[in-house]
Order: structure tokens, then sequence, then C-alpha cells
């Protein structure tokens, strides 16, 4: 900044006009693909974006967006009672007391006292505490028979 040539200022690198993912993580190695960094979303946030993440993501404040885990990773994300979801949730690990408006795919998913989900569910692994809700559909899926009758299909 002192003493540079160069007077450009430095481009965000996300603007309203981009339509894609708002936060991009580090790519991790193969040998370590579970991350131990944590992200919040705090109360009176508003994320307007997809957001794709490895590690955990707390979401307190409001985002209008898919959350899509990184391929491979062991990403977890949990909404808590006052976070908002306006989008499809694609994470291995979700735990949910807050409202998602979308679709959820998860292969582990808790939905706690207060969760509130307005779309489909497809889970492998699932606990529902009193009181939570689901305005949808309650799908199972077991991934590896699912990728077996896929590759019959492609023979």
């Amino acid at each position: 900044m002192f003493g540079s040539k160069d007077t450009t200022p430095e481009k965000a690198p996300t603007s309203f006009n981009n339509q894609q993912t708002s936060v991009i993580p580090k790519k991790t190695s193969d040998a370590s693909k579970k991350s131990s960094s944590t992200t919040l979303i705090a109360k009176d946030t508003e994320i307007f974006g997809d957001i794709k993440f490895a590690g955990n993501l707390e979401i307190e404040g409001h985002v209008v967006g898919n959350l899509v885990a990184n391929p491979g990773s062991d990403a977890s994300v949990r909404v808590l009672e006052n976070g908002r979801i306006e989008g499809d949730v694609n994470v291995p690990n979700t735990t949910i007391n807050g409202l998602v408006k979308g679709n959820v795919h998860s292969s582990s998913l808790e939905l706690a006292a207060k969760a509130r989900i307005e779309g489909n569910v497809h889970y492998q692994s699932i606990e529902m505490i009193k009181g939570s809700q689901v305005n949808g559909s309650l799908v199972f899926s077991d991934k590896a028979s699912s990728s077996k009758s896929n590759n019959k299909k492609s023979s």
C-alpha cells in the first residue's frame, strides 16, 4: 500500500452481480479431508448467495442460497434456533433447530425441538425430537445401493 506504484484498488472477491459461491474455502489435502475450522454466521447477519464449505458451519443469521459441502469432506452445519436458510442444504452432517425453506440432503440429520423444514428431507440416518416439523416428504436414501444400481445402468 505505502510506496506502491500501483494505485488500482483491489476488487472484492465477490459481488452482488456474481451469482456464484460466496465462500470458497482453501483446498484440503487428500490425507486430511476433515477440517476442524468453524465458520459462524452471526445473528443479524444476512448472506445472499450459495455457500460451499468444509469444516463446521453454524448459522444464527439468515442465508438466502444453497449450502453445499465440499465433495469428500466430513462437513457439518448447525442451524441454531434463530437461524434461517432459504435454499437447499446438501451437507453430510446436519443439525437443525431453526427454519429451512428448501430441500435437505444429509447422511446424518438431527432435528431439534424447534426445527422447521419446508421441503423434502433425504437422509440415511435421522433423529427427530418432539416438536420438530417437516412440511414435505421424508425420503430414506441408501447411497451405497443407489450407486450400485447406477453402475448397472451404465454397463
